[in-house]
């Protein structure tokens, strides 16, 4: 947890999954982050800047995790969308 926020934190996850779905970083809202390695639980939430529907954003997150073809700061052990 110690070197998750020394590089970074959740700023730098944020500016990651926002850069790999293709939306605003303001659409993504962190809910709470807690060790186990480390747990992220964040909401995407629609907003007039982004020019994809949720549906749309939620279908490229389900392949880019499944095809572990996104890289948030380390490896993803687990996702629940």
């Amino acid at each position: 947890m110690k070197d998750f926020f020394a590089a970074g934190g959740t700023t730098k996850f944020v500016d990651r999954l926002a850069a790999s779905l293709g939306i605003h970083f303001s659409s993504i809202k962190i809910v709470s982050v807690y060790e186990g390695s480390v747990v992220i639980d964040y909401d995407i939430v629609e907003e007039p800047i982004n020019s994809q529907p949720l549906n749309t954003i939620k279908e490229k997150q389900i392949e880019l995790f499944a095809t572990n073809k996104i890289y948030l700061g380390g490896p993803i052990l687990d996702s629940t969308i």
